[in-house]
């Protein structure tokens, strides 16, 4: 699969305010993916995740206003499939003092990042939610978009069951 193509698809699901730069990595099958690009799987159980590099002025940014870079941030700037563009709850701020280092709510998506992903990838993204996160869920999906600063991340993840 062409990594452009991945990429530009990928940034149909995340609301205008998050700029990206690239693809850092995937975690899912080819069916998984095909869903992703296509909008084809349908029935049966999804799960994955998009790991995009989250732009450095979109960093700038959100060290300097923090949550509020997020107002009105909850509406995807295009569609995978379907008519109507993808919705996200009010954006929250994850910290390790309110948390105690966990993701609240997150354990399982977390597994479906997990899959697929190298090990050091994988310790790279579990020290950034340590650090800092800002989280929303879509509403009627199972699916989140979480941002981590610190490490330049932007996650899309889900898990559809059929």
């Amino acid at each position: 699969m062409n990594r452009v193509r991945i990429y530009h698809r990928a940034q149909q699901v995340l609301p205008d305010a998050i700029q990206t730069v690239g693809l850092r990595g995937l975690a899912m099958s080819t069916g998984q993916l095909r869903h992703l690009l296509f909008g084809l799987l349908l029935g049966d159980e999804s799960r994955g995740a998009v790991m995009l590099e989250l732009a450095r002025q979109a960093v700038d940014a959100i060290q300097q206003q923090g949550l509020a870079y997020f107002d009105g941030a909850t509406r995807s700037r295009g569609v995978l499939s379907g008519d109507a563009p993808t919705h996200y709850e009010a954006w929250q701020h994850l910290s390790p003092d309110a948390e105690r280092g966990r993701v609240a709510g997150c354990g399982e998506w977390m597994d479906a990042a997990h899959d697929g992903l190298a090990p050091g990838r994988w310790h790279r993204l579990e020290t950034a939610w340590r650090e800092r996160v800002y989280l929303t869920h879509e509403i009627g999906r199972n699916a989140w978009l979480a941002v981590l600063p610190t490490a330049r991340l932007v996650v899309y993840g889900w898990r559809d069951r059929g």
